[in-house]
């Protein structure tokens, strides 16, 4: 689901030379400094959840996923403060499952009973309790939202000539997915329902793809197990097409290579 607004420019990585120590305590005071620099490492800087393979795990518990988040005390999206404290209602959320449970309507979604959007924290922390939550990998799941958003939940994207249709730091689409307003009012919906549709493309329920009308659409046959083309179907709705392999899949892997949410001097919407 493409973008109405560019995102901001990539910063390249410069390489960084190190010099040589030819004295054991000029080494050991180095190693010593390096475990200090690595003790001020933002939290959630390194990768630690990961993907899950196991198909039929079921996802995790709303609370175990929060307990496994390593907080981060700074927000680099202040804009994101009031979504990210807000979560669905029971209404809501009973208007979403009724919604999401219709196998026949456009909807429907095989894990729609387990997304909430309970929790709250700073965006990045929203964005790890997803990725644990739904056993997909963290730094995946960041650079998917910097290349939809650059993690602004304020983003509103696919303009169809009257309206924008797609919302907040995933792209949420109307109407082929559900619902609005807390789609958009709830940081953590909104990623636990990403997380939520991509396991599902992950686990092979969406055996749609492969039904005689849809097939010659895509670029391979629908299979589970493969992470790459449950993240391009995102944003096609087809399994692994030209156009979202080249445009949509390709940036995204660019994007975890340079961990641009951590290297571009732009990134940070607080300074």
């Amino acid at each position: 689901m493409p973008l109405m607004q560019r995102l901001r420019r990539v910063a390249e990585n410069a390489a960084v030379l190190r010099p040589r120590f030819s004295s054991f305590h000029a080494l050991m005071a180095a190693l010593l400094a390096f475990g200090v620099a690595l003790l001020a490492v933002p939290a959630g800087a390194s990768a630690k959840a990961e993907l899950k393979p196991k198909i039929g795990w079921g996802p995790m518990k709303d609370r175990k996923a929060a307990k496994k988040v390593q907080k981060t005390a700074h927000e680099v999206k202040p804009q994101n403060e009031s979504e990210n404290q807000t979560i669905p209602t029971k209404a809501e959320l009973k208007l979403f499952y009724k919604r999401s449970g219709d196998p026949l309507g456009t909807q429907w979604m095989p894990y729609g009973k387990y997304v909430t959007g309970h929790y709250r924290g700073t965006t990045d922390d929203i964005i790890e309790w997803a990725a644990y939550k739904w056993g997909l990998p963290e730094d995946l799941l960041r650079a998917v939202a910097v290349k939809e958003s650059t993690w602004d939940m304020d983003q509103l994207g696919d303009w169809d000539g009257e309206q924008f249709d797609s919302f907040g730091i995933f792209q949420v689409r109307r109407p082929y997915h559900c619902c609005l307003p807390f789609s958009r009012a709830s940081t953590a919906f909104n990623a636990d329902y990403y997380g939520a549709i991509v396991r599902a493309y992950y686990d092979g329920k969406q055996t749609w793809l492969n039904d005689s009308n849809i097939a010659p659409e895509n670029g391979q046959k629908y299979t589970a197990k493969d992470l790459w083309g449950s993240v391009g179907a995102w944003y096609s709705g087809r399994w692994h097409t030209e156009d979202s392999e080249l445009n949509y899949v390709a940036p995204i892997k660019q994007i975890m290579r340079d961990r641009t949410w951590e290297t571009d001097p732009n990134f940070d919407d607080s300074q």
